[in-house]
């Protein structure tokens, strides 16, 4: 599944979560894999357990909330522009189908 699915899917099940910044990144220990990092929007907190469920159950490696919003910012962008994914997804944009 594809960081973009996985955004796409926390949006869909999380009344929370209001946009999604991602950056793609490679693996320091295996160049040819990908980890992202997310900046999640909510309007209330979430808790780990609750994002782990709403990306699908993926793997959820540091979370935490922000504090300082400049330093985190300068280290999940810090590959912008090395060819790498990235986006940022606001829910009031997505149109959600039910079948």
């Amino acid at each position: 599944m594809t960081v973009r699915n996985w955004i796409t899917k926390l949006l869909k099940t999380s009344n929370k979560v209001e946009n999604v910044f991602y950056v793609s990144e490679r693996d320091k220990g295996d160049y040819n894999n990908l980890h992202a990092h997310m900046l999640i929007g909510t309007n209330t907190d979430m808790t780990y357990k609750e994002v782990k469920y709403g990306l699908g159950n993926v793997s959820v490696g540091n979370y935490q909330p922000i504090y300082d919003s400049e330093d985190v910012c300068k280290y999940v962008s810090k590959h912008i522009g090395k060819n790498m994914g990235y986006d940022i997804v606001f829910k009031s944009q997505m149109k959600f189908f039910l079948f």
